[in-house]
């Protein structure tokens, strides 16, 4: 009997995670209103079924590979990212944790320059408040920002 690696653990969660989060975006946010269009749980309920469907093509594929994964300091990195992103999310609210992290990785990871870093952080800042914020009246975190204001 073979033994049960990380490559099969971590994908049969992210599965688990993305069918929590489908159907919370298709029930309980909403996901289209005939009159209205989009609604807050429109652009979840789709990321979380790309998620479930790759977390199962990943599962399946990691059930041909005989070798162990192997993590390496990019890659733990990325994952150190998310969860700091996780953290700072409910002491500064998602918006400045997002437009944070854009600042950091860029300069400090991916050595931009300041036009670069600028101009990314421009439009992801724009597709955050307008698209997600405004459009589909997505109501993003607001950390201990929320007991203040």
């Amino acid at each position: 009997m073979a033994s049960i690696k990380t490559k099969q653990i971590i994908p049969l969660l992210f599965v688990g995670l993305g069918l929590v989060f489908a159907v919370i975006g298709f029930t309980q946010l909403g996901f289209w209103n005939s009159v209205d269009g989009p609604q807050p749980g429109f652009f979840p309920a789709i990321m979380a079924t790309v998620m479930v469907l790759a977390g199962i093509i990943s599962f399946f594929q990691s059930l041909k590979d005989d070798k162990n994964a192997e993590y390496k300091l990019p890659e733990l990195l990325v994952i150190s990212a998310g969860l700091g992103i996780y953290v700072a999310t409910f002491i500064i609210g998602l918006v400045p944790t997002i437009i944070l992290y854009i600042i950091l990785w860029l300069k400090l990871f991916e050595k931009s320059s300041w036009k670069a870093t600028l101009i990314v952080l421009a439009i992801c800042s724009f597709i955050t408040i307008v698209v997600f914020g405004m459009w589909l009246g997505i109501q993003f975190p607001m950390g201990l920002l929320q007991n203040i204001l």
